[in-house]
């Protein structure tokens, strides 16, 4: 293969600077496996604002809340926020809320590294970057992440920071190369003798099996190249100079996805010094951010279930959205009329492979959660105390993987309750 303009010459060098290699596989045998898209909600969320209706002298709540049942989830209602009550309209039969999460901390960074990976200290990859480095698909961009937290460590080639700052857009362009303050060599054309011997030797394989001749081989092979070029090239576009909110971000990961080039995304919403959902002083202030955030889920799910997918009938079918926090607040008001750090969350399973329309786990009347039994994901006092291993083990678990082989099974096991296959 060889590289006819500077665009795709460069493009090949900023691939690589981000330790993207060319295609492992000339077609995709993985098609059928799932994606996932994760939202996660930095700074901790208010439960009672949504996911716990509990009245009582130890619980505030924002004036004129109710405690309302809603799709057949029981949720707190409030005028100033309609998107959480049309969320569970319309999209409850197909999402599985989680109740009574414990997280054993109360500082974010610990708490975020617990909730995406089952341990506190470094040495386990956080659950996107391992469903996307288990991948068996061709993936451009197998985890695309936008924002939020990652910690790759075994699949550190699987995650790909595009950055909403048009980060991949210069490094298709190559203006990456030319705008780093790190001394980058010129590209060898040695190096792309090697790229060129990689591609054909297993253009070679296909052509060996197919009974195909040269003028095959170099045609597939300046296809594969070219198909790939554009289709990141259109990526990179779509996110230059796009107005940048939750819904259109989350967008971009949508259609990451849709094109075959990730399996998995990540898309934080709330950034700050901790997350705009640190709401130690004026709590009301997450009345907005829960009308954002759902208000955002119900438009992505409408485009997940209008657009076809790899095999699936729509990318509803073969995508799980995971919507979470690394913390809760607390059940009551401080003197800031805020809510400080709670050990205790909930969390969102939606779409493909979820119980839907189902409630897993329980609160008590001071907001902590009750045990649960694993295998119906009912409340029962013989059960477990729901953490975040049992959170990631389910997720490993709807990926097709084995959770046993990633995760240490006394750090939690799947919640089969949670499952559409039981």
């Amino acid at each position: 293969m060889v590289f006819t303009s500077r665009r795709r010459l460069l493009t090949a060098a900023g691939l690589g600077a981000l330790g993207l290699a060319w295609p492992r596989r000339l077609r995709a045998d993985g098609d059928a496996e799932r994606k996932f898209l994760f939202v996660f909600c930095p700074g901790g969320w208010d439960v009672c604002s949504a996911f716990a209706p509990i009245f009582n002298d130890t619980t505030d709540h924002h004036a004129g809340d109710v405690a309302a049942e809603v799709g057949g989830f029981q949720i707190t209602d409030g005028a100033a926020r309609p998107s959480v009550r049309g969320f569970f309209e319309r999209w409850g039969s197909s999402t599985c809320l989680i109740n009574g999460v414990q997280i054993p901390s109360v500082a974010h960074d610990v708490c975020t590294r617990l909730t995406m990976t089952g341990v506190a200290n470094d040495g386990l990859d956080d659950w996107a970057s391992i469903v996307a480095g288990t991948s068996t698909a061709d993936r451009i961009l197998p985890n695309v992440h936008l924002s939020g937290p990652i910690y790759p460590h075994k699949h550190v080639g699987a995650s790909v920071r595009v950055g909403m700052a048009g980060q991949l857009a210069r490094l298709v362009k190559g203006d990456a190369l030319i705008r780093s303050d790190v001394s980058v060599p010129p590209v060898s054309f040695e190096r792309d003798a090697l790229e060129e011997a990689w591609v054909r030797t297993r253009v070679d394989r296909w052509a060996a099996t197919a009974g195909r001749g040269e003028p095959a081989r170099l045609a597939l092979a300046e296809q594969l190249a070219g198909e790939r070029a554009a289709r990141l090239q259109t990526q990179a576009e779509a996110l230059e100079g796009a107005a940048i909110d939750l819904y259109n971000t989350i967008g971009y990961a949508v259609r990451s996805l849709a094109a075959g080039l990730a399996r998995s995304g990540i898309v934080a919403y709330g950034q700050g010094a901790n997350g705009l959902w640190d709401t130690h002083s004026g709590n009301g202030q997450q009345e907005g951010l829960f009308e954002t955030l759902f208000d955002a889920l119900s438009r992505t799910l409408d485009d997940l279930a209008s657009q076809p997918g790899e095999l699936a009938p729509t990318l509803l079918d073969e995508t799980t959205v995971v919507v979470l926090s690394e913390m809760g607040r607390t059940p009551q008001l401080n003197a800031a009329e805020g809510k400080d750090h709670w050990t205790w969350t909930s969390a969102l399973l939606i779409g493909a492979g979820v119980a839907g329309g189902r409630t897993v786990g329980a609160w008590t009347e001071g907001i902590t959660g009750e045990p649960v039994d694993l295998a119906s994901g009912e409340a029962h006092a013989s059960g477990v105390t729901l953490g975040p291993g049992h959170l990631g083990a389910t997720l490993l678990r709807l990926a097709g993987l084995d959770p046993a082989e990633h995760l240490d099974p006394s750090l939690g096991t799947p919640i089969v309750g949670a499952l559409e296959d039981g």
